[in-house]
């Protein structure tokens, strides 16, 4: 059996030797964002932290910008499509910088504005591709080419050029293609060129390979000088680093089977510490001074296609940017450290702590006890503490270096130093807590009464307590012993106290005081700590026979079950409680969560266990903590606080100092931010609207609405606050001035005045516009009145033109032919007949001329054959009768009007005519008639003498029934005429009737 036995610890042992040492044993506090938290894409290319603290997330489908509530999508100028960020880039001004795979954009306060070049289209890969050279200096590596992207007014403008010359690059081939570029500290280059590590120093230009301990073949994708001046490269799979005194570069490539996957982004970045972070297949790695320590899947790290980006923000948080499943927040880095049963804990449900003489960590679980390995995994010997069949719910060690272990059932065991087996002591009811006192001696609190082992080496035999009536059934949680050596008990019966002889239940001071502790701890003065399960937290005083108690609970810890109390060696008061730990250094408290690196929140009876080094381990129900520094926990955490935007009627308030608005009923909106990402779960807002209101308001949205504010001048008040950090941010103001609304304002009242003395004008005015009106609509009946009596002529010339045209014209026909015919049977034989005859015929001939004449000025039958034909014929009719040359211009070939404007046309055309025979004494003539959109314009001009149409217009009827006529049929007429130059009228006729109007 114990061949058996020193099998398996050799077996063990020898698995703990073996185990490979890049592997670091820890369960990181990690928090996921992905769309349920509104990050659209879960493929993280780059990430950046900005002077004023957002976090911008590039993704391969758009920008994201995070303000520890929110992710707010930006798109790109004025692209539509969301493109490929492939990296993001903070110069030393502070300008945000974002490369895609077609172009560069640089962040403007409210967008991304594109740089265009006229040299250059830049297209950017994933990688180690900006770096800065020197204030407005950047430097771009693009379509393997470094770029000098450069601005001599302080960013207004841009200029790019390439840095290198041709003629450099053609001495150097490796040139030719470039992975990286970095910057070092006295301004030089480093870059990953082909196959090859790059060097450009003033001027100089050096290629490292295999003489200066570089592998042949590999491209050097990420250089970083780190904190001691060591210059560290990374290719696809091999690390190297280079001493700050020069030398060989020396291999630090982890281990190669974890560097296998293809098309990851090898990065390099060193947290606050100076440690060195680049990333493997399945996770990241840590550089510890010795060897690589991996975070992978075994620490609960889920990547997806890998870590491609990580980020250390301003707070020294770390932040992973995964390839499918989002971004990662690192929580609580590097303070603290958790463990579960991913790291060899036989249960998450961990109950105590214990650090023996050998430095080995023993953690008591629901399931069995286990020790802490240096390669930080936990391991299981199967014959310590029986196993896992027990719940070790206290450990304790006494001076010989013997571990006392108790169990939650009520078994109690001594394994000694260098022991194979356990040792089975007593047999108790179930065991809450055990210490040793100053003496030596074993107290052991029982849920039925209290223990000691006087003698623990020579005698262990546990002997109950029954000083006193009603001890021995008592249910005690926890024990202490004071710095004077009095022993302290907490039980269900209340507070007990033992000085060595006597012991006593104290009164406690001031009797109305409500006290049922449930906790407590002991301190290095004579005070103790208690804590209840509602939350309350006491100081106590003893006095002897009395303990004067006084509550001392914080706000953070109100309404929640305190369930242990510590005073570490620093004199800090820490206590556990069923949604986290407080921890109070006698100037703050803080509270810490889940979401400040703690495993679980909910903590158990043995909470708290103070290392050697001063460290702390907590021991939850969802595994065991360790806060490296617990100084570090007080560290001030900045908390700024701004307005991000003022909205109102879904429209974006312009930033102006002050704000002034219109006034309207509409709500005005704005959207908070506290750029911290800490603890953010206690983070709420303090506001007030000064002059609306004098009392501030919470709230833990980020975001406030005030409905239809009064005309008047504010200011919006806001602060942040975080309770369980103490950390308050400055108060952030903005000025609004609402504006009033124009029925109230003074301009308003004097335009009613002036409106109502405006009005009796109105309304006098109106009536004359009426009697105008009246006039106005009898001079249109008129003017109708006259075109129908003027039409009724035209049809009654008409009528009579066909009458005379055809019954006269005819009879006289007749007549002539009659007489003729007379003539010519008579006349020979009667000569003085003929002579009649012919005169007769000569009558008949004048009489049918003078009918045609009749009947063309009534109506030329030119008017039936159209408009054209119409004004030939007046002009010929005018050529002929005054011998004064006419020309016609018809610029449309074909002009077909109804009858009633080609009428009008006409009457105006020969109107016009009959007043320059009469009055122009003109020797040329032109008519025109063309058509101009939906008109006809009708020009008659002459070259006679003219006259003065100031003067003339209101004698003339000829010019004033031109006019009329053209009225008429809803046109127009001028008459434009120069003494002894010549006259031109011109009339506008619609090509159709105007649509009937009310």
């Amino acid at each position: 059996m114990k061949s058996w036995r020193g099998c398996r610890q050799l077996i063990v042992i020898l698995w703990l030797i073996c185990m490979p040492p890049a592997v670091l044993g820890q369960q990181l506090p990690l928090r996921y964002y992905s769309q349920s938290d509104g990050l659209a894409n879960m493929s993280i290319t780059a990430l950046a932290q900005e002077p004023g603290g957002y976090l911008w997330i590039g993704t391969q489908n758009g920008l994201f910008r995070y303000d520890g509530a929110r992710f707010q999508r930006f798109g790109l100028g004025d692209s539509l499509s969301a493109p490929f960020i492939t990296a993001l880039h903070v110069d030393g001004s502070g300008r945000l910088w974002a490369g895609t795979n077609d172009g560069l954009y640089l962040w403007q306060g409210q967008r991304f504005v594109p740089l265009q070049f006229q040299n250059v289209q830049f297209t950017f890969y994933q990688g180690q591709t900006f770096a800065t050279l020197g204030p407005d200096r950047l430097l771009m590596l693009s379509k393997d080419r470094l770029w000098l992207v450069q601005s001599t007014d302080h960013g207004q403008s841009w200029q790019a050029r390439e840095f290198f010359e041709a003629g450099q690059l053609s001495r150097y081939p490796e040139m030719q293609i470039l992975f990286s570029i970095h910057v070092g500290a006295r301004g030089d280059l480093w870059m990953g060129c082909a196959r090859a590590l790059c060097h450009y120093d003033q001027g100089k230009l050096q290629v490292l390979g295999r003489k200066n301990g570089l592998p042949a073949g590999e491209n050097w994708r990420a250089i970083l000088h780190d904190r001691q001046g060591q210059l560290w490269v990374r290719g696809e799979h091999k690390v190297f680093v280079l001493a700050s005194e020069g030398g060989l570069f020396q291999d630090r490539s982890p281990d190669q089977s974890q560097q296998q996957k293809a098309h990851g982004v090898p990065f390099l970045a060193t947290d606050a510490a100076g440690r060195m972070f680049s990333r493997q297949d399945e996770g990241i790695l840590r550089w510890n001074g010795k060897r690589w320590e991996s975070f992978g899947e075994s620490s609960g790290l889920i990547v997806g296609g890998g870590i491609n980006a990580i980020l250390f923000d301003r707070d020294g948080g770390v932040w992973l940017g995964s390839t499918g499943h989002g971004l990662v927040h690192w929580i609580g880095y590097p303070n603290w450290e958790n463990w579960t049963t991913r790291q060899g804990l036989p249960s998450n449900v961990v109950l105590s702590f214990l650090r023996d003489r050998q430095d080995l960590l023993h953690v008591g679980t629901r399931s069995g006890a286990a020790t802490l390995q240096q390669a930080g995994y936990f391991s299981v010997i199967p014959t310590t503490y029986g196993g896992t069949s027990h719940q070790w719910g206290s450990t304790a060690e006494d001076a010989q270096g013997n571990i006392w272990a108790g169990s939650l059932s009520g078994l109690l065991v001594r394994r000694g130093r260098g022991a194979e087996a356990d040792v089975k002591v007593a047999e108790l009811p179930p065991i809450n807590s055990m210490f040793f006192d100053q003496s030596g001696q074993l107290w052991i609190a029982t849920e039925i009464g209290i223990y000691s082992i006087r003698q623990p080496q020579s005698n262990p035999v546990p002997v109950k307590i029954t000083a006193f009536p009603s001890i021995g059934d008592i249910n005690a949680s926890q024990g202490c012993q004071g710095r004077a050596g009095v022993l302290w008990f907490v039980t269900d019966k209340g507070l007990l106290r033992f000085d060595g002889v006597q012991w006593r239940k104290p009164r406690i001071k001031p009797a109305a005081q409500v006290f049922q502790p449930s906790a407590m701890a002991c301190t290095h003065s004579e005070i103790l700590w208690l804590g209840g399960d509602a939350g309350q937290v006491w100081r106590g005083v003893d006095q002897g026979e009395a303990v004067d108690i006084s509550e001392v609970t914080p706000s953070l810890l109100q309404d929640r079950s305190v369930g242990a109390l510590l005073e570490d060696s620093r004199g800090w008061l820490w206590v556990s409680t069923d949604a986290g730990i407080g921890v109070w250094n006698h100037k703050q408290w803080r509270f810490f969560n889940q979401e400040s690196g703690l495993v679980w929140n909910d903590t158990d009876l043995n909470a708290f266990y103070e290392d050697r080094d001063g460290s702390m381990w907590v021991a939850t129900s969802g595994g065991a903590s360790h806060i490296l520094r617990p100084e570090s926990l007080f560290a001030p955490l900045r908390l700024d606080v701004l307005v991000e935007s003022i909205t109102r009627d879904g429209a974006t308030v312009a930033r102006d100092q002050p704000v002034r608005l219109p006034w309207s009923s509409g709500p005005l909106n704005f959207k908070l931010a506290a750029l911290s990402y800490q603890n953010r779960e206690t983070l709420n807002f303090r506001y007030r609207m000064q002059g609306l209101e004098a009392d501030w308001s919470k709230t833990s949205v980020p975001e406030v609405r005030y409905a239809a504010l009064p005309p008047g001048r504010y200011r919006f008040q806001v602060a942040a606050d975080n309770p369980a950090m103490q950390a308050y941010s400055p108060t952030a103001e903005v000025e609004v001035v609402i504006l009033s609304p124009w029925w109230s304002t003074r301009t308003f009242y004097v335009v009613c005045g002036l409106l109502s003395l405006m009005l009796l004008y109105l309304m006098h005015r109106y009536r004359i516009r009426r009697l105008f009106a009246r006039q106005r609509l009898k001079e249109q009946q008129a003017r109708q009145r006259a075109y129908e009596l003027e039409a009724s002529r035209e049809e009654e010339r008409k009528r009579l033109t066909r009458e005379i045209h055809d019954e006269l014209g005819q009879h006289l026909s007749a007549l002539r032919m009659g007489v003729s015919v007379v003539g010519l049977e008579f006349g020979e034989k009667n000569p003085s007949l003929q002579g009649k005859i012919e005169r007769m015929v000569t009558l008949v001939d004048g009489t049918i001329k003078v009918v045609r004449n009749v009947v063309a000025s009534l109506r030329p039958s030119a008017l039936d054959m159209g408009i054209v034909s119409a004004l030939e014929w007046l002009a010929e009719e005018f050529r002929s009768n005054t011998g004064i040359p006419c020309s016609l211009d018809v610029h449309e070939e074909n002009i077909v009007l109804d009858d009633a404007r080609a009428t009008t046309i006409f009457r105006i055309a020969q109107e016009s005519l009959t007043n320059i025979s009469r009055h122009a004494q003109a020797s040329q003539v032109e008519i025109s008639l063309d058509r101009k959109e939906q008109h006809y314009l009708l020009e008659v001009r002459d070259n006679g003498r003219g006259f003065d149409a100031g003067v003339q217009k209101k004698k003339s009827f000829g010019l004033i029934g031109i006019r009329e006529r053209a009225l008429m049929l809803g046109g127009e007429a001028a008459i434009f005429s120069v003494p002894g130059v010549g006259t031109t009228i011109r009339v506008s006729i619609p090509v159709a009737d105007a649509a009937p109007t009310q």
